[in-house]
């Protein structure tokens, strides 16, 4: 079985977003991707060299929701595909390259991100039994055993 592999994109929210519908009345969640540039030298510092910048854009439903969770500025790792785009402007063709994403996230790398959930069901919590004190748990890999002849 094949493992399943998108391209991922990690960068800033260059632009503030923008949420906008389109004629067929899907949502599009259109921003900027910006990815700061670095050069070694010799004695081991970096050199910020300039950014790069990939138009970033998310469709349907999950558009909406980026929208809400999203903000100039943060954080990114974007995964989808990168689409050549061809418009016309001032009478002039013009192709673009902007990265489609399939899912927007947080980079957690990152340490100014904090997560916030909500408390886990009682339900959900695991229970020791009573005359265990102990709050470890010993898990054995599974006995072999031979099928066949």
């Amino acid at each position: 079985m094949d493992m399943r592999s998108k391209t991922s994109a990690a960068g800033y929210l260059a632009r503030t977003p923008q949420l906008k519908r389109l004629q067929n009345g899907l949502l599009l969640f259109v921003t900027q991707l910006g990815q700061k540039q670095y050069q070694r030298q010799d004695d081991g510092t970096f050199t910020l060299t300039g950014t790069a910048y990939v138009g970033l854009t998310v469709l349907g439903d999950r558009a909406e929701t980026a929208f809400e969770l999203f903000t100039e500025g943060d954080d990114v790792v974007a995964l989808g595909e990168f689409h050549s785009r061809t418009f016309e402007r001032r009478g002039e063709s013009v192709e673009q390259i902007q990265f489609r994403a399939d899912k927007l996230l947080f980079d957690t790398s990152h340490p100014r991100y904090t997560v916030t959930r909500s408390p886990r069901p009682v339900d959900a919590a695991p229970t020791l039994p009573a005359s265990s004190p102990s709050a470890a748990v010993e898990f054995r890999a599974p006995a072999a055993i031979v099928l066949g002849r």
